[in-house]
């Protein structure tokens, strides 16, 4: 199989489709300049494509053409071949809107959302899972601590939606329940739903910070290995606040020193949060492994203090989750360092790079 990541890098990854592993790199030389031709279009995403008399199996989302004669540069051998197309224009994604997601969360956008929606009378369908997304599984996640509750609320908060809708259809015959219920417990999902029967300027509004958060994060994902989730919560006390959280993910480079792949290898968990009671706090914690690093700060005095009354709990219920607490600290800070967006980094990230296309 050839796989194309087109739409972030343009690079082919080669695999021999009877054998079900890479090809061989003895058929290929660094910076060869190969051609192959279109064979089969087996469905919109799949293609067959002729390289130096053999077929390989392509997976890409750019439209091709049975006949199509196409030029590769071969950029690396190992561990698989991969090969960048050549002489084809592929259309750069479009960047995502900073201010228009640094507003959302600024307003509280997805409170708005939730108030129009509560508003409704009935249980309607939207209210219902509406309330589940925002109230219900936070407030599991609080009593229990559970990391399910947490995963599920990520997995909920629109930024997989088309993910998820590309299984759910790919999987034969197609489940309209399943469908239903897929829209029904997404936000993405259910914005779109709701707006195919009202007007409403809100769901408008979030919905289109979503597709920027989604655009964000492909940019960031590809160039630094990170992922920006805001994640709306309705909290017992009632108030309703967005935690900001953001990842870096392990980026482990193959036959790279032990030392820089120990680095590498760790990931990077920040989380900010403001709640009416405490004020802003902000969490930064890495995992290597299982050893944990982290450091909590916040912009009130009588916050640390309570950070580190409650810190002997906080760490023995890591260490019963088989963590080792290598070192963890509170610190008092000024309220904009403590409340500096998270998206931040994500927009250094992006501006250190440079996008070449194809």
């Amino acid at each position: 199989m050839i796989e194309f990541n087109n739409l972030i890098n343009s690079k082919v990854m080669i695999y021999d489709p009877d054998i079900k592993r890479s090809a061989s790199p003895v058929m290929f030389g660094e910076n060869e300049i190969v051609k192959g031709k279109v064979i089969e279009i087996l469905d919109s995403e799949t293609a067959i494509i002729n390289i130096k008399g053999r077929n390989f199996s392509a997976k890409t989302l750019v439209p091709l053409k049975i006949g199509a004669d196409m030029a590769f540069k071969v950029e690396r051998l190992t561990p698989v071949p991969v090969l960048k197309p050549l002489g084809i224009q592929f259309v750069k994604p479009e960047a995502a809107s900073i201010p228009t997601i640094l507003s959302a969360i600024e307003d509280n956008l997805w409170k708005s959302v939730f108030e129009k929606i509560t508003t409704v009378k009935g249980s309607t369908p939207e209210k219902i899972s509406y309330n589940q997304i925002v109230e219900n599984l936070p407030k599991k996640l609080l009593e229990s601590g559970r990391s399910e509750y947490l995963k599920e609320i990520i997995d909920r908060s629109g930024l997989f939606f088309e993910a998820k809708l590309k299984g759910a259809l790919e999987q034969k015959p197609i489940n309209a329940e399943q469908i239903r219920q897929l829209i029904n417990n997404d936000v993405k999902g259910l914005l779109s739903d709701l707006l195919s029967k009202t007007d409403n300027e809100e769901a408008k509004q979030l919905l289109s910070v979503i597709k920027n958060l989604q655009m964000l994060d492909i940019s960031g994902l590809e160039q630094e290995r990170k992922i920006f989730i805001p994640l709306p919560f309705l909290l017992p006390d009632g108030q309703f606040c967005v935690a900001q959280l953001l990842f870096q993910l392990p980026m482990v480079l193959k036959d790279a020193p032990e030392e820089s792949a120990e680095e590498n290898g760790q990931l990077k968990i920040s989380l900010l949060l403001e709640l009416s009671s405490l004020g802003p706090i902000r969490a930064d914690f890495t995992l290597n492994g299982k050893m944990v690093y982290g450091m909590f700060r916040a912009s009130i005095a009588e916050t640390v203090e309570i950070l580190e009354t409650e810190m002997d709990s906080f760490v023995k219920n890591l260490e019963d989750k088989g963590f080792s607490i290598k070192h963890i600290e509170c610190r008092l800070k000024e309220p904009e360092i403590v409340t500096e967006p998270l998206l931040l980094d994500m927009i250094q990230a992006t501006e250190n790079n440079i996008n070449l296309v194809g």
